[in-house]
């Protein structure tokens, strides 16, 4: 995969300004920050981790996971050192996620009294932000090879804009030219946002998420069937 360097070099081929003599690197890695994001906003890395719970609580800091978007999918009570798997899984019923000045904090929806304790294991299935190696201080780049000419393709479009903009308030300046400029760069916004869509319609997970989960208790069940009659 390509590092910032790399796609800055590319993105400039794209600006037809190899050079680099019309836009900075701060321009060029401020409009790969704009494409990354919303590349991000409809194809998260989907990624997989065990934690071990550092106390009793029905609610869980999720600090360790760099990047969280959002928390998919929770099995609870998880042993990963079982000699086989249980199935179905023991998935929370259910859960939600916020933020408590900026920390993630997951809170699980099971019965009371029936929660987490120290040192037990949890599988969290969740979604994070891609990063490109050494943007914003990141190790490594995530985003598919056949994804990269697609954020390129959205960063020039932004670059564009930001150069409209900053052009049109120059005195002697040709606004024919702004103007061309301008249209360009929404052009490429337009096929970037169109191929976004394209990328979220093929991404959507399909069928039902890991098995039926945790057994449905007498209230449930008759619930359920008074509801199907």
């Amino acid at each position: 995969m390509s590092t910032l360097t790399q796609l800055e070099q590319r993105l400039q081929y794209n600006l037809i300004d190899a050079g680099g003599l019309i836009w900075n690197d701060n321009e060029l890695d401020e409009a790969l920050k704009q494409a990354l994001d919303q590349y991000n906003y409809v194809n998260p890395l989907q990624k997989e981790t065990v934690i071990t719970l550092p106390g009793d609580s029905h609610e869980i800091a999720l600090d360790s996971l760099t990047n969280l978007i959002n928390v998919v999918d929770v099995w609870w009570p998880y042993d990963s050192d079982a000699s086989q798997e249980t199935w179905p899984p023991n998935r929370v019923r259910g859960f939600r996620l916020y933020w408590d000045d900026a920390r993630p904090v997951m809170v699980l929806d099971i019965k009371e009294g029936d929660q987490p304790q120290t040192d037990d294991e949890m599988r969290i299935w969740y979604v994070a932000r891609h990063t490109i190696q050494d943007l914003d201080s990141a190790t490594i780049t995530t985003i598919r090879g056949d994804h990269e000419s697609l954020i390129l393709l959205g960063a020039s479009g932004h670059a564009a804009m930001y150069r409209a903009v900053d052009l049109v308030e120059t005195s002697g300046i040709d606004l024919y030219q702004v103007g061309m400029l301008a249209t360009w760069g929404r052009a490429r916004l337009r096929e970037f946002n169109a191929e976004l869509a394209k990328v979220q319609r093929s991404s959507a997970r399909s069928g039902r998420p890991w098995g039926s989960g945790w057994q449905m208790d007498k209230w449930d069940a008759e619930h359920r069937n008074a509801t199907h009659e």
